[in-house]
């Protein structure tokens, strides 16, 4: 009976360690993937900024509610135990820090939906640029 029961505990452990990789292998696929559709309208934002495609009012404010709205999710791919991916070790040495980066990234964002909503160029271009800036500085003390 003993054995039964130390194979059922030792079983168990090993079920819980690889569920456990399972959701730290999910959560770095969620956050690379938020990452990813906020880098998708950021770039299309950014080319607007600088010129390099025309200004169209509409899909920046579309482009800039899409960021906005990934700005809330980022954060939830980032729970205790999911290190890993481009994600430096610091992120959870320094969970305040990170986790006041990604207030800034919600406050920005929404900035830059408020100056979208201008539906001027003037009004998105230095927006657009802060909201690079914030995720520049993120990208220096948190990513590989």
């Amino acid at each position: 009976m003993k054995k039964f029961a130390l194979g059922c505990l030792a079983a168990s452990m090993l079920v819980g360690a690889g569920f456990s990789s399972a959701i730290a292998d999910d959560s770095i696929e969620y956050r690379q993937s938020v990452f990813k559709v906020v880098k998708w309208h950021m770039d299309t934002l950014g080319a607007m900024a600088r010129g390099d495609a025309d200004f169209d009012a509409d899909a920046a404010l579309h482009h800039a509610k899409q960021v906005h709205a990934m700005s809330f999710m980022a954060k939830e791919g980032f729970g205790e135990g999911t290190q890993g991916g481009a994600a430096k070790a610091e992120i959870w040495s320094n969970w305040d820090q990170f986790a006041g980066g990604m207030e800034k990234f919600q406050e920005v964002s929404g900035a830059m939906v408020a100056a979208a909503e201008e539906g001027s160029l003037q009004a998105l271009r230095p927006a657009v640029g802060q909201m690079g800036q914030t995720c520049r500085t993120c990208h220096d003390h948190f990513r590989d």
